[in-house]
């Protein structure tokens, strides 16, 4: 039998803020069931890297790729995560809306250099 690494999943600040901003906008927009889905998807989003950490995209941008960043899609949001093999962990960074310029947004807030 095949003895399956466990992930601790750990989420940034700036990562929850997002997500409160999120369902804040769609609960201020008068869609309170759209806050109570886009919040299960975000859920299920966790959960499915915290069983299949590599489930998520590499971020399609080289810089940010060169540092491990992944990415799974929710809906037109964009949830931004590095895997830690050798201390199984899962860091969700940010949860942003797609449409953004989120490279240069990512590089400058992580100080990303070649």
């Amino acid at each position: 039998m095949e003895n399956k690494k466990e992930y601790v999943l750990a989420f940034l600040p700036t990562a929850l803020q997002d997500m409160t901003e999120i369902i804040s906008t769609f609960i201020m927009l008068g869609s309170p069931q759209g806050a109570v889905r886009i919040k299960d998807k975000i859920n299920k989003a966790a959960i499915q890297i915290q069983c299949f950490p590599y489930s998520g995209i590499t971020v399609p941008d080289d810089k940010l790729a060169k540092f491990g960043f992944r990415m799974i899609v929710i809906e037109k949001y964009l949830l931004f995560y590095k895997v830690f093999e050798d201390e199984a962990k899962i860091i969700v960074y940010h949860i942003l809306n797609g449409s953004i310029e989120y490279p240069t947004l990512m590089q400058h807030l992580y100080q990303l250099d070649e």
